[in-house]
């Protein structure tokens, strides 16, 4: 699946991989780049090389955190936070995680974001509790955040919410 994974990776993200010079700059920058089992610059040397599997199992696609730094930094403007959305939206769609529980996470998250605009802290935790089989771990916690006014009940209503969920359904996501 070598150049067929490139091809569906620049289709998807529109970022063009192939263009990366391996000039470090994207990992330099990185402010999480000591977390991560590969850098910026060498998941986009995989990509190059077609090994979607060490692509979608590694940490770097869940812990990216899209500060741009990178992409500011890139001459090439390879926007790797948007190549990033991509490799987790493709790791979703063909499960495939090292930690199921991040992918329970994210979609749940992107569900939130979906329903109501914005994530809706309350729901989010809950469901990612419940799908996770970890309903009552972080219980008092949770008890003592509601109590001092940390998480509402009801999601907070934003404008905008039909442009969001427009790009969603733009998306496929």
């Amino acid at each position: 699946m070598g150049k067929e994974f490139g091809q569906y990776v620049l289709e998807k993200s529109r970022q063009k991989v192939s263009k990366c010079l391996q000039c470090l700059k994207c990992t330099s920058g990185c402010p999480i780049v000591s977390w991560m089992d590969y850098k910026p610059n060498q998941i986009n040397r995989l990509i190059q090389m077609g090994d979607k599997k060490k692509v979608l199992s590694s940490s770097i696609i869940w812990l990216c955190v899209g500060c741009q730094t990178c992409v500011t930094r890139c001459p090439m403007k390879i926007d790797i936070p948007l190549l990033m959305d991509t490799l987790r939206s493709l790791a979703v769609k063909e499960k495939v995680s090292k930690k199921p529980n991040i992918t329970i996470f994210h979609q749940q998250f992107l569900n939130s974001i979906k329903r109501w605009g914005r994530a809706h802290e309350l729901e989010l935790i809950g469901l990612y509790k419940l799908k996770s089989g970890s309903l009552f771990q972080d219980i008092k916690l949770g008890q003592e955040m509601f109590l001092k006014g940390k998480l509402s009940i009801l999601p907070e209503i934003i404008k905008g919410k039909k442009e969001i969920k427009e790009m969603f359904s733009k998306g496929n996501g």
